[in-house]
C-alpha cells in the first residue's frame, strides 16, 4: 500500500512538472512574439513614420493612430475583400497574435469603388463610389503589457482623459501622395458589449458607414449615453468622428471604445 501511495505521488509529480513545463514554455513563447511584434513596429516608427514610404511596402495601410498616455502608435490598415485580414497578422502580413490595428470595412477615409468582393457589396453596387463616411471605427487587440489597444481603457479615468484630451489620426492618399493630420478630440468613453442578434440595445460597431445626419446624431446620443462620464462634449453633424475600439472583460463579449471628434 506505501509503495503504491508513494508511486502515484510521483505519478502525480511528474504531471505537474510536465504541465508546469509546458506552461512556461507556451508563457515564454508568447511574451517572446510580442517582443518580436513591437520589434517591427518599432522599426516603422524609427522610419520617420513616412507614410508615402510604408504604403509602398504595404498597400493597405490607410493611416496611423497615435494616442498620448498609452502605447498606441501603429499604422492603420483596411482590407474591403477581407474586413479582419489584420486581426493575426503583422504590417508585413505574417501571422501574429497581437495583429495589427485596423478599419472597420465600411468606414471610408477617401472615396474607393465598390468591387465584386467588396465586404459591403450587395448593400451598395459593384462599380459604385462610396462617399466619407462620418465615423472611422478602428479596431485593436487588447494585448498584455499594455500593447496594442490595451491602453484605451485608461480613459475610463476622466482624470485621465482630461489629461489626456487628444489623438491623433493620420490619414494618406495615395492617389495625392499626400497624409492629411489631424487631432480628436475624445467626447466618450465607454463599456459596451456585443449584443446578441436581434437585440434592440445600442450598438456602436454597427454604426461604420454611415453618412447622413439622422444616423449621425443618433450614433452621438448612443455613445454618449453609454460614455462612463460626460465630458460636456457634443458633437455636431458635419464633424468628422474616430472611434477606437477594443476587447473588455467586464463581459463575456465585452468591448471598450473611446469616440473623438477632428478638432477644427
Amino acid at each position: 500500500m506505501r509503495k503504491s501511495m508513494g508511486l502515484v505521488r510521483w505519478i502525480i509529480i511528474i504531471i505537474c512538472l510536465i504541465v508546469f513545463c509546458g506552461s512556461a514554455a507556451y508563457l515564454l513563447q508568447y511574451v517572446m512574439d510580442k517582443v518580436d511584434a513591437e520589434k517591427e513596429f518599432n522599426q516603422l516608427r524609427e522610419s520617420s513614420r513616412d507614410l508615402s514610404k510604408l504604403y509602398e511596402q504595404n498597400n493597405d495601410l490607410i493611416g496611423w493612430i497615435e494616442v498620448p498616455g498609452t502605447k498606441i502608435n501603429y499604422p492603420v490598415m483596411q482590407t474591403p475583400s477581407d474586413p479582419e485580414f489584420y486581426l493575426h497578422r503583422d504590417f508585413n502580413k505574417e501571422y501574429s497574435d497581437s495583429g495589427t490595428p485596423f478599419l472597420d470595412a465600411g468606414s471610408v477615409v477617401m472615396p474607393r469603388v465598390v468591387a465584386a468582393d467588396d465586404a459591403v457589396y450587395g448593400s451598395f453596387a459593384e462599380g459604385e463610389t462610396l462617399n466619407v463616411t462620418w465615423n472611422w471605427l478602428i479596431y485593436g487587440h487588447h494585448m498584455m503589457y499594455g500593447n496594442m489597444f490595451a491602453g484605451l481603457d485608461k480613459f475610463e479615468d476622466q482624470e485621465f482623459q482630461q489629461k489626456h484630451p487628444l489623438f491623433t489620426f493620420e490619414v494618406y492618399d495615395p492617389k495625392t501622395d499626400t497624409t492629411y493630420t489631424a487631432d480628436y478630440e475624445i467626447f466618450a468613453a465607454c463599456r459596451s458589449e456585443i449584443q446578441p442578434e436581434g437585440s434592440t440595445a445600442f450598438q456602436y460597431y454597427q454604426y461604420a458607414s454611415f453618412i447622413d445626419e439622422e444616423t449621425f446624431n443618433e450614433y452621438v446620443a448612443g455613445v454618449k449615453a453609454e460614455s462612463t462620464y460626460d465630458t460636456g462634449i457634443t458633437p455636431q453633424y458635419g464633424e468628422q468622428l474616430v472611434t477606437l475600439s477594443t476587447c473588455a472583460y467586464h463581459a463575456e463579449e465585452g468591448r471598450f471604445y473611446i469616440a473623438g471628434r477632428r478638432v477644427k
